[in-house]
Protein backbone atom coordinates (compact mmCIF):
# COMPACT_ATOMS: atom_id res chain seq x y z
CA UNK A 1 0.00 0.00 0.00
CA UNK A 2 1.52 3.14 -1.09
CA UNK A 3 2.23 5.90 1.81
CA UNK A 4 0.13 8.99 1.44
CA UNK A 5 0.10 12.16 3.14
CA UNK A 6 -2.35 10.92 5.40
CA UNK A 7 -1.01 8.16 6.25
CA UNK A 8 2.38 9.82 7.33
CA UNK A 9 0.26 12.55 9.59
CA UNK A 10 -0.98 9.45 11.31
CA UNK A 11 2.46 8.09 12.05
CA UNK A 12 3.71 11.12 13.49
CA UNK A 13 0.93 11.61 15.50
CA UNK A 14 1.35 7.86 16.80
CA UNK A 15 5.06 8.62 17.86
CA UNK A 16 4.04 11.94 19.92
CA UNK A 17 3.84 10.45 23.39
CA UNK A 18 7.63 9.36 22.45
CA UNK A 19 9.11 12.48 21.26
CA UNK A 20 7.25 14.04 24.29
CA UNK A 21 9.02 11.63 26.96
CA UNK A 22 12.21 11.98 25.30
CA UNK A 23 12.10 15.79 25.29
CA UNK A 24 10.88 16.11 28.73
CA UNK A 25 13.38 13.51 29.63
CA UNK A 26 16.56 15.38 28.36
CA UNK A 27 14.99 19.06 29.75
CA UNK A 28 14.80 17.43 32.91
CA UNK A 29 18.75 15.93 32.74
CA UNK A 30 17.56 12.27 32.79
CA UNK A 31 14.60 13.11 35.33
CA UNK A 32 16.46 14.32 37.78
CA UNK A 33 15.17 17.81 37.99
CA UNK A 34 11.87 16.53 37.85
CA UNK A 35 12.79 14.60 41.61
CA UNK A 36 13.94 17.49 42.79
CA UNK A 37 10.95 18.92 42.41
CA UNK A 38 9.15 16.46 43.79
CA UNK A 39 11.30 16.14 46.73
CA UNK A 40 11.19 19.82 47.54
CA UNK A 41 7.42 19.27 46.90
CA UNK A 42 6.96 17.08 49.60
CA UNK A 43 9.13 18.64 52.27
CA UNK A 44 6.65 21.37 51.82
CA UNK A 45 3.81 19.58 52.44
CA UNK A 46 5.30 17.31 55.24
CA UNK A 47 7.21 19.95 57.19
CA UNK A 48 6.76 23.76 55.93
CA UNK A 49 2.87 23.56 56.20
CA UNK A 50 2.55 21.81 59.10
CA UNK A 51 4.98 24.40 60.70
CA UNK A 52 3.26 27.03 59.83
CA UNK A 53 -0.33 25.98 60.72
CA UNK A 54 1.49 25.72 64.47
CA UNK A 55 2.70 29.36 64.07
CA UNK A 56 -0.73 30.93 62.92
CA UNK A 57 -2.02 29.17 65.77
CA UNK A 58 0.43 30.56 68.26
CA UNK A 59 -0.61 33.81 66.96
CA UNK A 60 -3.92 33.39 66.89
CA UNK A 61 -3.46 32.00 71.06
CA UNK A 62 -1.13 34.96 71.45
CA UNK A 63 -3.45 37.90 70.17
CA UNK A 64 -6.39 36.58 72.70
CA UNK A 65 -3.56 35.80 75.87
CA UNK A 66 -4.84 38.56 78.54
CA UNK A 67 -8.72 37.46 78.26
CA UNK A 68 -9.94 35.07 80.83
CA UNK A 69 -11.10 32.67 78.23
CA UNK A 70 -8.04 32.17 76.79
CA UNK A 71 -6.31 30.43 79.74
CA UNK A 72 -5.28 26.99 80.46
CA UNK A 73 -7.60 27.19 83.25
CA UNK A 74 -10.33 27.81 81.55
CA UNK A 75 -9.62 25.44 78.47
CA UNK A 76 -9.84 22.89 81.01
CA UNK A 77 -13.57 24.41 81.99
CA UNK A 78 -13.90 23.92 78.30
CA UNK A 79 -13.11 20.11 78.45
CA UNK A 80 -15.84 19.41 81.04
CA UNK A 81 -18.27 20.69 78.97
CA UNK A 82 -20.38 18.16 76.60
CA UNK A 83 -21.10 20.63 74.00
CA UNK A 84 -18.09 22.36 73.67
CA UNK A 85 -16.11 19.03 73.73
CA UNK A 86 -18.26 18.32 70.10
CA UNK A 87 -16.83 21.29 68.88
CA UNK A 88 -13.54 20.89 69.77
CA UNK A 89 -14.16 17.40 68.03
CA UNK A 90 -15.17 18.88 64.49
CA UNK A 91 -12.62 21.10 64.52
CA UNK A 92 -10.22 17.71 65.65
CA UNK A 93 -10.87 16.19 62.56
CA UNK A 94 -10.67 18.82 60.40
CA UNK A 95 -6.82 19.37 61.93
CA UNK A 96 -6.19 15.66 61.50
CA UNK A 97 -6.06 15.06 64.80
CA UNK A 98 -9.15 13.60 66.78
CA UNK A 99 -7.14 11.25 68.53
CA UNK A 100 -6.28 13.37 71.27
CA UNK A 101 -9.90 14.46 72.12
CA UNK A 102 -10.34 10.81 72.18
CA UNK A 103 -7.36 10.51 74.76
CA UNK A 104 -9.23 12.86 76.90
CA UNK A 105 -12.64 11.27 76.26
CA UNK A 106 -11.42 7.88 77.30
CA UNK A 107 -8.91 9.04 80.43
CA UNK A 108 -12.03 10.55 82.01
CA UNK A 109 -13.77 7.24 81.75
CA UNK A 110 -10.68 5.53 83.22
CA UNK A 111 -10.75 8.35 86.39
CA UNK A 112 -15.18 7.17 86.36
CA UNK A 113 -14.00 3.72 86.51
CA UNK A 114 -11.54 4.24 89.83
CA UNK A 115 -14.82 6.58 91.31
CA UNK A 116 -17.22 3.93 90.97
CA UNK A 117 -14.68 1.24 91.98
CA UNK A 118 -14.25 3.26 95.16
CA UNK A 119 -17.94 3.32 95.78
CA UNK A 120 -18.32 -0.42 95.10
CA UNK A 121 -15.32 -1.06 97.28
CA UNK A 122 -16.68 0.77 100.27
CA UNK A 123 -20.34 -0.80 99.80
CA UNK A 124 -18.82 -4.28 99.96
CA UNK A 125 -16.51 -3.53 103.07
CA UNK A 126 -19.87 -1.83 104.93
CA UNK A 127 -21.46 -5.08 104.58
CA UNK A 128 -18.53 -7.38 105.59
CA UNK A 129 -17.63 -8.99 102.42
CA UNK A 130 -14.91 -7.15 100.30
CA UNK A 131 -14.40 -9.69 97.89
CA UNK A 132 -17.88 -9.10 96.74
CA UNK A 133 -16.55 -6.05 94.63
CA UNK A 134 -15.42 -9.01 92.10
CA UNK A 135 -19.27 -8.81 91.68
CA UNK A 136 -19.96 -5.72 89.90
CA UNK A 137 -20.54 -5.21 86.62
CA UNK A 138 -17.12 -3.09 86.01
CA UNK A 139 -18.02 -3.58 81.71
CA UNK A 140 -21.35 -2.50 81.36
CA UNK A 141 -20.58 0.25 83.42
CA UNK A 142 -17.52 1.22 81.26
CA UNK A 143 -19.54 0.62 78.17
CA UNK A 144 -22.32 3.20 79.45
CA UNK A 145 -19.67 6.02 79.95
CA UNK A 146 -18.05 5.60 76.67
CA UNK A 147 -21.41 5.44 74.87
CA UNK A 148 -22.61 8.78 76.49
CA UNK A 149 -19.80 10.92 77.24
CA UNK A 150 -20.95 13.25 79.98
CA UNK A 151 -19.18 15.03 83.08
CA UNK A 152 -20.67 13.58 86.42
CA UNK A 153 -19.80 14.49 90.08
CA UNK A 154 -17.80 12.62 91.68
CA UNK A 155 -18.13 13.91 95.18
CA UNK A 156 -15.85 12.58 97.65
CA UNK A 157 -13.30 10.99 95.21
CA UNK A 158 -10.17 10.38 96.74
CA UNK A 159 -7.79 10.61 94.10
CA UNK A 160 -4.02 9.04 94.78
CA UNK A 161 -2.44 8.99 91.51
CA UNK A 162 0.08 6.69 93.64
CA UNK A 163 -2.61 3.83 94.55
CA UNK A 164 -1.90 0.49 92.94
CA UNK A 165 -4.60 0.12 89.80
CA UNK A 166 -7.55 -2.61 91.39
CA UNK A 167 -7.57 -5.96 89.23
CA UNK A 168 -10.70 -5.31 88.52
CA UNK A 169 -10.28 -2.39 86.24
CA UNK A 170 -6.77 -2.71 85.32
CA UNK A 171 -7.80 -4.30 81.67
CA UNK A 172 -9.41 -0.96 81.49
CA UNK A 173 -5.95 0.42 81.82
CA UNK A 174 -3.78 -1.75 79.44
CA UNK A 175 -6.41 -1.07 76.60
CA UNK A 176 -6.07 2.62 77.00
CA UNK A 177 -2.38 1.92 76.39
CA UNK A 178 -2.49 -0.10 73.57
CA UNK A 179 -4.96 2.51 71.96
CA UNK A 180 -3.34 6.14 72.70
CA UNK A 181 0.51 5.20 73.77
CA UNK A 182 1.66 2.47 72.36
CA UNK A 183 3.52 4.05 68.85
CA UNK A 184 1.91 1.18 66.92
CA UNK A 185 -1.70 1.87 68.49
CA UNK A 186 -4.89 3.05 66.15
CA UNK A 187 -4.69 6.31 67.94
CA UNK A 188 -1.15 6.75 68.97
CA UNK A 189 -0.86 10.23 70.64
CA UNK A 190 1.82 12.77 69.96
CA UNK A 191 3.59 12.67 73.62
CA UNK A 192 7.19 12.86 74.77
CA UNK A 193 9.27 9.39 74.62
CA UNK A 194 10.24 10.27 78.05
CA UNK A 195 6.64 9.66 79.10
CA UNK A 196 6.27 6.61 77.30
CA UNK A 197 9.13 4.78 78.59
CA UNK A 198 7.68 5.90 82.20
CA UNK A 199 4.63 4.74 81.35
CA UNK A 200 5.36 0.92 79.48
CA UNK A 201 7.79 0.60 83.04
CA UNK A 202 4.89 1.36 85.69
CA UNK A 203 2.65 -0.75 83.61
CA UNK A 204 5.17 -3.52 83.61
CA UNK A 205 6.23 -3.35 87.63
CA UNK A 206 3.42 -1.76 89.45
CA UNK A 207 0.72 -0.04 87.65
CA UNK A 208 -0.81 2.72 89.17
CA UNK A 209 -4.22 4.70 88.52
CA UNK A 210 -2.06 7.76 88.16
CA UNK A 211 0.17 6.10 85.58
CA UNK A 212 -1.55 8.16 82.59
CA UNK A 213 -1.06 11.66 84.19
CA UNK A 214 1.70 13.04 82.81
CA UNK A 215 0.76 11.92 79.12
CA UNK A 216 -2.86 13.61 79.79
CA UNK A 217 -1.29 17.31 80.83
CA UNK A 218 1.10 16.92 77.64
CA UNK A 219 -2.29 16.12 75.22
CA UNK A 220 -4.14 18.95 76.82
CA UNK A 221 -1.34 21.83 76.14
CA UNK A 222 -0.80 19.84 72.96
CA UNK A 223 -5.00 20.97 72.49
CA UNK A 224 -4.80 24.45 73.99
CA UNK A 225 -1.97 24.94 70.95
CA UNK A 226 -3.80 23.65 68.19
CA UNK A 227 -7.46 23.66 68.56
CA UNK A 228 -8.46 25.70 71.19
CA UNK A 229 -7.49 29.30 69.75
CA UNK A 230 -9.65 27.79 66.83
CA UNK A 231 -12.32 27.28 68.98
CA UNK A 232 -11.69 30.98 70.13
CA UNK A 233 -11.90 32.54 66.57
CA UNK A 234 -14.72 30.54 66.17
CA UNK A 235 -16.90 31.34 69.39
CA UNK A 236 -15.18 34.28 70.96
CA UNK A 237 -18.53 36.46 71.27
CA UNK A 238 -20.80 33.46 73.06
CA UNK A 239 -17.73 32.49 75.33
CA UNK A 240 -17.42 35.82 76.47
CA UNK A 241 -21.11 36.44 76.66
CA UNK A 242 -21.58 32.44 78.86
CA UNK A 243 -20.00 31.21 81.69
CA UNK A 244 -18.99 27.69 81.80
CA UNK A 245 -19.26 25.74 84.94
CA UNK A 246 -17.72 22.22 86.02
Amino acid sequence: MPLTQQNIKIEDTSNYPIQLFTKVYNYTKGGRVLFCIITLYMILVSITLPCIKCWRSKLEKNKFFHEPTSSIQYFYKVLNSPPLIEELRSIAIKEFSVENILFWENYQVLQKMVYRYQIEYKKAERIGNPKLISQYDFEGYYQEQLQSYSVSSMDDYSYNPNMQVPKEIMPYYINFYHTFIDSLSPASVNISGVSIKHIYNELCTYPTIGMFDNAKNEVVETMFSSIFPILLRQNRKHLNNSAIHY
